[in-house]
């Protein structure tokens, strides 16, 4: 599961406001990049602390606030949610009220685990890519029945057409292909390739 978009959600917690900024990030430099852009964006903020998480690169800081209180509690509110690839931002401005070592770890830890929760995700899904080779006597049957049930459909025409499409994991291509065609096509299948689907 993944970050679909940038998401961002501010919290108030006795008077101080908290920013939640989570993007989805595919490298340690995108995840520093994103830090300094939030920085910059927010140059007023009392803090900015951080935390990402890329496969097995788990980086946080706490930007001033007291050892522990913040840049653990983002990391360990990411790696809760199950997702991975993700950068995220806690902008704070202190309202002048301290909240202490437990209320602070209480906020930040709580503000992203709020923020992730609500954040729109995909789920990654691994498609096989076939191809397909017929006469142009079948062409308007396959090609109706491909466009309305596998995605990425490109046809080349030559002496005969060939037709490449993605299939989803659940999808049985050989029998589908085998019924439209009554048995005169075969697809070969080529490789994989990742995608992404909305998860509601």
């Amino acid at each position: 599961m993944k970050l679909k978009d940038e998401y961002r959600e501010l919290t108030v917690i006795n008077k101080s406001r908290f920013l939640a900024c989570a993007m989805p990030c595919d490298s340690e430099e995108k995840a520093r990049f994103y830090i300094d852009m939030i920085r910059e964006e927010f140059p007023d903020a009392s803090h900015v602390c951080t935390a990402y998480c890329i496969g097995p690169i788990q980086r946080s800081s706490d930007n001033k606030e007291p050892a522990g209180t913040a840049g653990v509690p983002i990391l360990e509110s990411i790696k809760k949610s199950g997702m991975d690839g993700i950068c995220v931002c806690v902008v704070r401005w202190f309202g002048g009220i301290k909240l202490g070592a437990g209320g602070l770890i209480r906020a930040y830890g709580g503000c992203v685990a709020d923020v992730l929760a609500h954040a729109p995700k995909v789920e990654e899904i691994q498609n096989t890519v076939w191809k397909l080779q017929y006469p142009y006597s079948l062409a308007g049957t396959l090609e109706n029945a491909l466009y309305r049930t596998f995605t990425n459909v490109q046809a080349d025409y030559g002496e005969e057409v060939i037709c490449t499409f993605e299939a989803g994991p659940e999808q049985d291509v050989p029998s589908i292909i085998r019924d439209l065609s009554k048995g005169q096509v075969t697809p070969v299948c080529t490789g994989t390739v990742i995608s992404y689907r909305d998860i509601e």
